[in-house]
């Protein structure tokens, strides 16, 4: 059985974890199904959005760790360059177009750090986050890069150090949701968010998104420096010149996505 389900939805293409059983737990057959549906979706120019979310009422319960699960997603094999988690998150990263996770229940552990790991957020009341790794003896040190770029430090390490998870409304608060909605009100605002996306020009999406990972990483005066050398090269593309052309007319442009 597939633990990974495609599924196309107009422009987004969405990817659940079907796990229900196993409250959608991380194992390696789960990551690389994600893994290759992130790469799919990076290699169609006609997908705008890649959804991520889980079977039944839970987002992803972090890494199975019961002593029968099937793949442990956080083995160490010397002959292999990457953890799938890294190879997952990376590949998130360098994705062309935007991932939103769909936030349909409880996401914790890894399932925290997949949600963080995401462009954008959007969870089901009552929903919990959190990351209870050290209460079972370890640190969430495989998503804490992730989780350092959503959530702002001092709550991070409460987070981290207590194992107590919070609310969405509080996530929401603290900016590591985009929205929280009613259960019955959340693939209504998913979607809103994919057409939204869709609404505006995908190379302005590409280069913005790669503009963003590489300012994480500079200083202010270095960042402005790279600014003023990528903008030019956007007012460049096609995308750029049909969208003044656009303005200009009182128009809707139809971008190319070059």
């Amino acid at each position: 059985m597939q633990e990974v389900r495609r599924e196309r939805r107009g422009p987004a293409l969405w990817l659940t974890i079907d796990r229900e059983g196993r409250r959608n737990a991380l194992n390696e057959a789960v990551l690389r199904g994600l893994l290759a549906g992130v790469h799919a979706a990076d290699q169609d120019g006609a997908i705008r959005a890649v959804v991520i979310t889980g079977a039944g009422k839970v987002f992803c319960a972090g890494g199975d760790l019961k002593p029968d699960a099937d793949g442990d997603p956080f083995r160490i094999d010397p002959a292999e360059v990457d953890n799938p988690v890294v190879r997952l998150f990376r590949a998130m990263s360098a994705c062309a177009v935007p991932v939103i996770a769909r936030v349909n229940g409880h996401a914790l552990a890894g399932g925290f750090g997949l949600v963080c790991a995401c462009d954008f957020a959007v969870a089901v009341e009552g929903a919990k986050l959190g990351t209870p790794e050290a209460r079972i003896g370890i640190f969430p040190m495989m998503i804490l890069p992730w989780m350092m770029r959503t959530i702002p430090r001092r709550k991070l390490l409460e987070l981290c150090v207590t194992g107590e998870p919070i609310g969405a409304a509080e996530a929401l608060a603290h900016g590591m949701v985009n929205h929280v909605v009613p259960a019955e009100k959340l693939d209504e605002k998913v979607d809103a968010l994919v057409a939204a996306i869709a609404a505006s020009s995908p190379t302005a999406i590409r280069m913005g998104r790669r503009a963003l990972a590489t300012l994480d990483s500079l200083s202010v005066d270095e960042g402005l420096e790279y600014a003023q050398r990528v903008l030019p090269q956007m007012a460049r593309t096609e995308d750029a010149r049909e969208g003044f052309r656009a303005f200009n007319e009182k128009r809707a442009p139809v971008w190319t996505g070059r």
